[in-house]
């Protein structure tokens, strides 16, 4: 039987949950233990039977660990995350890569300067559906991507808030939620040039935001529009139509949009629309379905790729790179809706 990697979890909050279960139900991995002080954290130790670390440097001392994940809170991640490459241990970490730019780069560098891999936690890429449109869109049969509508539209409740932070600068859906869906874009439809973002919390009335629309120019030429809000009951988000993660209940529905030259996608019921023959509006459009659409293991596929990445099997799918440029993106978005200016990135 071969070698299971041996995965400790800094941080047990509700990303840090999802990874405990996600190891827990992995053929390549195994929880070695946990950081925390949490009384969460003290009951997920004696549940899962593992070791309890009150902070990184006790761990750092421990026994047969092959690899961390760390789901600490933004702005301790360069701190945590260091502290493990410099050992040489391998980090997945949450996104987004760090709360601030020059942050990232100092993680990076040591990912770099200790040769020891660095993947952000961006695991959306880990799904099937999407490995299926990246496939689609490389093959070229929706011709020349045109353009693209990206819909986060929910509802969160008054519970939710409860935690301040969630009120206050980097606590809003576009440092929570969007980061992921800008990772997603660029990945299926490349590189950007511009943006520019309008933001309201005329709805919830807190500092942060709570409503956003971000129009983005890629270098291929290809537009795309990303509207987003977490004060509208609507079906349309990842979270409800990915079927990723069972407490979010599946709609059935799509949020995003991609056109082609030859043909259009919208996922993630993954519907194909073209014409058979001649591309006119006064022809009858054709749709396909794809009826295997739904991944639920997309957070276990991506802790057995970290187990692959740990035993030198593949390189990181998602690295320390692709984090840097998601949070340029975001910054280049926060600073359009400021000052209502086209960002160039």
């Amino acid at each position: 039987m071969k070698k299971k990697i041996n995965i400790s979890i800094v941080g047990t909050g509700l990303m840090g949950l999802q990874h405990i279960k996600a190891i827990s139900k992995s053929k390549k991995a195994k929880l070695h233990s946990i950081v925390d002080i949490s009384k969460n954290a003290t009951n997920l130790s004696k549940r899962f039977k593992i070791p309890l670390y009150a902070n990184v440097e006790e761990v750092l001392k421990s026994k047969n660990l092959d690899a961390v994940i760390v789901s600490t809170p933004n702005q301790l991640h360069e701190k945590h995350t260091v502290s493990f490459l410099k050992k040489k241990i391998p980090v997945l970490l949450e996104k987004p890569i760090s709360d601030n730019i020059k942050s990232a780069k100092k993680i990076i560098d040591s990912s770099k300067k200790n040769k020891t891999p660095l993947l952000i936690g961006y695991h959306r890429r880990h799904n099937s559906i999407v490995s299926k449109v990246k496939d689609i869109i490389s093959s070229g049969k929706l011709g020349k991507i045109v353009s693209a509508n990206v819909l986060c539209w929910l509802y969160k409740h008054k519970e939710y808030y409860k935690e301040k932070w969630r009120t206050s600068k980097g606590g809003g859906p576009l440092g929570i939620n969007l980061v992921h869906d800008i990772d997603m874009i660029c990945y299926l439809l490349g590189p950007i040039q511009y943006v520019q973002a309008f933001t309201t919390n005329k709805n919830r009335k807190f500092k942060v935001e709570d409503t956003a629309t971000v129009n983005l120019v890629f270098k291929s030429g290809a537009l795309c529009t990303l509207n987003i809000s977490d004060t509208i009951v609507a079906p349309w988000s990842y979270e409800l139509t990915a079927g990723e993660n069972p407490v979010y209940p599946i709609t059935n529905q799509s949020a995003y949009m991609i056109g082609g030259t030859k043909g259009s996608l919208q996922f993630p019921n993954l519907k194909n629309w073209f014409y058979k023959k001649e591309r006119s509006w006064w022809k009858n459009i054709l749709v396909k379905e794809d009826i295997n659409k739904k991944d639920d293991n997309t957070l276990i596929n991506q802790i057995n790729h970290f187990a692959d990445v740990v035993s030198k099997k593949t390189q990181p799918k998602v690295n320390g790179y692709d984090g840097l440029v998601s949070l340029k993106i975001f910054a280049a978005i926060t600073k359009s809706a400021k000052f209502g200016k086209k960002i160039r990135l």
